[in-house]
């Protein structure tokens, strides 16, 4: 009997091996004929250099100043705060690159020039550092002027512009043609830091 089970054993053994390659081989993908009609043939672009895809560029930006000239470098300039060193005088001294910039102290953060006599005024431009480290934000912006400096009017609502690096990190806001002497920029938001930020406060004459 045991000479019997051994032999069964050794031949269901034999028969599962059989099964197996039997059915190994059988689910192999027969081969498909490739039909000459149904191949489209495309022809590869001359290429000689590494090319970009269409999607992936960006539109060059090309800046376009306000008419007339910037009558706001080097004029008086205060602030109600500022952060760390970054004080107003930094504001309109020409430069909107590196640490050149004026960083408000809380909200509401106000910045404000004394043009020293009146003088007629239709743009205001508000610039960032123009570098992509100073990435995409928003502020929350009001113009005021003021003829002593004391009493100030409202020019231009309170109103959210967007500050991109794409687009020159600045802002431009139109108005018509008043004459002030001062001109206040009123900061309550500021999505990229605690107070508001200017590198440089343009106010444009014809």
């Amino acid at each position: 009997m045991t000479i019997l089970r051994r032999g069964l054993i050794v031949l269901l053994l034999i028969a599962n091996i059989v099964l197996l390659i039997y059915f190994v081989n059988g689910i192999k993908e027969p081969p498909q004929e490739i039909i000459a009609e149904n191949v489209t043939l495309v022809a590869a672009p001359d290429q000689t250099e590494a090319e970009i895809h269409p999607a992936f560029i960006k539109e060059e930006f090309v800046l376009t100043l306000p008419e007339g000239e910037n009558i706001a470098v080097d004029k008086k300039i205060k602030d109600n705060g500022f952060t760390d060193v970054y004080g107003a005088n930094r504001a309109n001294d020409g430069k909107a690159d590196g640490a050149s910039y004026w960083e408000g102290k809380g909200y509401p953060s106000i910045i404000t020039i004394d043009l020293e006599e009146p003088a007629n005024i239709h743009a205001v431009r508000v610039v960032l550092n123009p570098l992509s480290i100073w990435g995409k934000r928003t502020q929350t912006i009001a113009v005021n002027i003021s003829s002593d400096g004391e009493s100030f009017t409202e020019l231009v609502k309170t109103k959210q512009y967007t500050f991109d690096p794409d687009e020159g990190n600045q802002v431009q806001i139109p108005f018509d043609e008043t004459e002030t002497r001062f001109v206040q920029l009123v900061i309550t938001e500021n999505s990229g830091a605690g107070g508001g930020q200017v590198a440089e406060f343009e106010i444009y004459s014809k």
